[in-house]
């Protein structure tokens, strides 16, 4: 089964008295699964009285009505009688002040963040409260799946967390275990301490190293309790345990120092994993795009989903910014669907009746009846669950080009300020929009947890200047035996330990790259060639110590080299002096709750580039005849399923070259005309339209 419906219950809203009626109308619409939060001081308002009839009519009320629930565990909701018997249990920041639990966006009914689960006492609290739901849960058949935490990461959020007793133990057991020996810790952090019980987590101004170790620790620690609640889950029900990273993933986080989460170690906890998007206009796809493509890696082979995507009301509130055209609508939830996503959960059914979001993200109107997004929404689910021997089933092509995300990079560019990463997100999000583009295939390669590199072509790395040396090491490999790497400036500023390197690029690639770094400096705005104005830039590197076989690719106004290629083994290293990836990012949004500047940018020197690198180590070129076509072939066993979506504003027409040969064409959503031959897939679309293909081989 495909999965396909809405997020639904979350504490008050929507009020029991609707409910029947609006199961009714999903099952009409064709939605098979809804998902609802367990609050936990929705659920226990005395201690040890935990509601669990409420479960009970709500699960048999869905099972009667065909629905599949999924089952999100809240406990970043404390009951009254919790927060006033677990004081000594709250968060605390840097400045020693406890944070008192309160009402929040997404905990309407107040209670968050909850406790720190560093505290013993705090688990088995937890675990009580997840037992008495699971009693009655696992007793009905249309439970379709359970989530210990909803997008797992540093929930406090309001300002720099946790220094409390139990927390500031743990950290110190985690440098014990990481370096072994003070001297290395010391090196490390440049302190002179003697001993691991003496060391205090980083407080006030910004460095590196204590707090790249400092989120990494917490980032670990989420996932540990993440498997920890999953456990308690899997003790009783053998139905799957899945999550979702936030707002598109770490690649796309703007605070992830803040909020310290890596969907890599998160997802390796669970069955499935997903993620939530929360765009605002039709121009938003190549974040959503980015996120679904992380999300996929992430997970690494398990099944991937989207999980949160915005119904349609964008903001709350009594400023929203008001309903999106069924156009958006639609082309939003097909890049949802390019990376071959199993199943599609919509942000949500109702409107919120309480709190901050009060009034947002509904598919329909007040009193829930139909709007242009719930009827879209059942049109594409139609065409998807009846298709779901493709579509739960299906894979994207394989991507020829890997992205670098080097997520001590991105901690040590927040570390700098304390405040943002955007510089790396932007990098990440320029890069990965000229291959989108272009409809060529990319994965996202995390620094630490990554496979075999033989299958790209070319590997670029946004944010060289902390990456892991485990992946340095491969890349050398990679680069031997015949692919391309491209490196934005600094490679190896730090090295393992996060300290200043000798020698940039270090990690021995100085070697790689043929050159030594002469200057690094900040430039926003540069030209290269005499011609060629990049706005956007972050870093301007000069070069020294040139080995006579690198070839310039471009030059500074001065004259001095800027781009460099140079031979490594039976491959090409190319290093960049400027940031090509930040000068080709577009989106000024980009996650839900981040803001870049507000600019558009598309340096074509820079995509030109690096398209001109791609296809020179072999990657296959756009199949697709007309600019501004995006596609998808998505392949399963049972068939192939192609995705159109045109951006112009204009009716096309073109070819799509492809390998097979297809016999039979039938379109299940939306409007294009289809013409086959062998080795060419003709196509019709109207402006700004989109259309799923079912394909029949021959």
């Amino acid at each position: 089964m495909f999965t396909f419906g809405t997020q639904y219950l979350r504490g008050a809203s929507p009020d029991p008295s609707e409910w029947e009626k609006d199961m009714i109308h999903m099952h009409e619409l064709g939605f098979n699964t809804i998902r609802i939060w367990v609050v936990w001081n929705a659920f226990e308002r005395r201690e040890g009285e935990v509601d669990t009839g409420t479960i009970r009519k709500f699960l048999d009320l869905a099972e009667a009505h065909e629905l599949q629930v999924g089952i999100l565990f809240h406990l970043h909701a404390a009951p009254a009688w919790a927060i006033e018997k677990y004081r000594d249990y709250y968060y605390v920041n840097e400045n020693g002040v406890a944070f008192e639990p309160t009402i929040r966006p997404n905990t309407p009914s107040g209670g968050w963040p909850g406790f720190c689960f560093d505290y013993d006492e705090v688990k088995e609290v937890e675990k009580r409260f997840m037992t008495a739901i699971l009693e009655e849960t696992r007793k009905h058949r249309n439970v379709a799946f359970y989530e210990p935490m909803n997008e797992p990461h540093e929930w406090v959020g309001n300002g720099f967390y946790c220094y409390c007793p139990a927390s500031i133990r743990k950290f110190r057991t985690w440098l014990a275990e990481k370096y072994k020996t003070m001297d290395r810790f010391n090196r490390s952090w440049g302190t002179f301490y003697d001993r691991f019980d003496e060391v205090r987590p980083p407080h006030w101004t910004g460095a590196f190293s204590n707090y790249a170790d400092f989120r990494l620790f917490t980032m670990e620690n989420i996932a540990r309790e993440i498997a920890f609640r999953r456990d308690v889950i899997r003790s009783m029900d053998d139905r799957p345990v899945i999550a979702h990273s936030w707002g598109g993933g770490a690649t796309t986080c703007g605070n992830l120092g803040g909020m310290a989460f890596d969907d890599w170690k998160n997802a390796a906890v669970f069955d499935k994993w997903g993620y939530s998007a929360f765009p605002g206009s039709a121009r938003d796809c190549v974040s959503v795009g980015l996120g679904s493509t992380s999300t996929r890696c992430a997970a690494n082979g398990k099944e991937y989903w989207q999980s949160e995507l915005n119904a349609g009301m964008i903001g709350s509130g009594l400023f929203p910014g008001g309903r999106m055209d069924s156009h958006t609508f639609r082309t939003l939830s097909m890049e949802s669907l390019f990376q071959g996503a199993r199943g599609l959960l919509y942000w949500q059914f109702r409107k919120e009746r309480h709190g901050p979001e009060l009034g947002g993200y509904a598919m329909t109107n007040y009193d829930g009846s139909d709007t242009n997004l719930s009827i879209e929404a059942g049109r594409l689910c139609r065409a998807l669950t009846g298709n779901s021997d493709i579509f739960e089933h299906s894979e994207p092509a394989r991507a020829e080009v890997g992205i670098v995300f080097s997520i001590r990079s991105y901690l040590a560019n927040w570390g700098a300020g304390r405040s943002d990463n955007n510089h790396c997100v932007s990098s990440m999000a320029g890069y990965f929009r000229i291959f989108w583009e272009e409809n060529i295939q990319t994965d996202i390669i995390h620094e630490e947890m990554f496979g075999d590199l033989s299958q790209y072509r070319i590997i670029v790395i946004p944010t060289p200047f902390a990456i892991h040396p485990k992946l340095a090491k491969a890349l050398k490999v990679f680069l031997k035996n015949g692919g391309t790497v491209i490196s934005d400036p600094a490679f190896g500023l730090f090295d393992e330990d996060m300290v200043l390197s000798d020698h940039v690029p270090g990690l021995g690639f100085a070697e790689v790259f043929g050159c030594e770094e002469l200057d690094l400096r900040r430039a926003d705005r540069i030209q290269l060639d005499g011609k060629h104005d990049l706005e956007g830039n972050v870093h301007h590197e000069t070069f020294r110590d040139l080995r006579p076989d690198v070839e310039v690719l471009a030059r500074y106004v001065d004259g001095s080299p800027a781009i460099l290629s140079h031979p490594y083994g039976k491959g090409r290293a190319i290093l960049s002096g400027v940031n090509l990836g930040t000068t080709y990012s577009r989106n000024a949004g980009l996650t839900e709750d981040f803001v870049r500047d507000g600019i558009s940018r598309d340096s074509h020197f820079s995509k030109e580039t690096v398209l001109k690198a791609s296809f020179a180590s072999g990657v296959s070129p756009n199949a697709c005849s007309v600019e501004n076509v995006r596609y998808s072939l998505l392949r399963s066993p049972a068939g192939t399923a192609l995705l159109l979506l045109n951006g112009n504003s204009r009716e096309v027409s073109g070819e799509i070259r492809v390998p097979d040969a297809f016999q039979g064409a039938d379109l299940i959503y939306g409007e294009a005309g289809i013409t086959l031959e062998p080795g060419r897939i003709g196509f019709s679309i109207p402006a700004d339209e989109t259309a799923i293909v079912r394909l029949d081989s021959k």
